[in-house]
């Protein structure tokens, strides 16, 4: 199982999708980074959306975060921020995406998620309505998730069995001065909250919100 220091290293290198529109030139970058972490680019199941990468029995499936020029990603952002993320198509079809890979891996793999921001909300609607991902999941975790008061409210509408078994796999990493998550700080429908300090009190709310604080901790 990948640390808390990896996991936010691949949903860093995750990112160089959105910024290298060539996916074979993407590829080669990926793949050589995440060669560093002893890693191995699953790159026909790779995209922009998800990326899937091998390490022994471990398969990580990473969610990214928002493309501010993607407006799909904008409207996924305000479906989530409203607690509409049930009528998106986004989080519809990376919860699809994830089961076809999970099926072509079989069911004897260790499986991980990870997601930045908004890709730390479709992470967690994910677990909540697909109980075939739920099961093969032993470890997830997200980063500066996009997290509001009525996502919460659509989030935390489950049994207390449900709840119990989410507490256990999911672990959330918030900077205390990140906004987009601002609400997990008052609460979170399941899972562990673990939230730090600023690595530079002086940085903006963009660099706030960024994977920089998570790569560097030694868990």
């Amino acid at each position: 199982m990948p640390t808390v220091s990896d996991s936010a290293k691949i949903a860093d290198i995750h990112y160089i999708y959105q910024s290298r529109p060539n996916k074979e030139r993407a590829d080669k970058v990926v793949g050589r980074k995440l060669g560093r972490l002893g890693y191995q680019l699953d790159s026909k199941n790779s995209d922009k959306d998800i990326l899937a990468a091998t390490r022994g029995d471990n398969v990580h499936i990473n969610y990214s975060g928002t493309n501010v020029k993607n407006p799909r990603d904008i409207l996924s952002d305000v479906a989530l921020a409203v607690g509409l993320q049930q009528k998106n198509p986004q989080f519809t079809a990376r919860k699809r995406k994830t089961r076809q890979i999970m099926r072509e891996y079989g069911d004897d793999k260790d499986y991980s998620l990870s997601g930045h921001s908004l890709g730390g909300s479709i992470l967690m609607n994910t677990l909540k309505e697909s109980k075939s991902i739920r099961d093969r999941t032993n470890k997830a975790m997200t980063f500066n998730a996009g997290y509001t008061g009525l996502f919460h409210d659509s989030m935390k509408q489950i049994e207390k069995p449900l709840k119990k078994e989410l507490d256990k796999k999911v672990s959330h990493h918030r900077v205390k001065s990140d906004v987009v998550s601002a609400h997990m700080n008052k609460e979170v429908a399941f899972g562990q909250l673990a939230e730090y300090k600023d690595s530079d009190k002086g940085s903006d709310l963009f660099e706030k919100h960024s994977l920089e604080t998570f790569k560097e901790v030694n868990l």
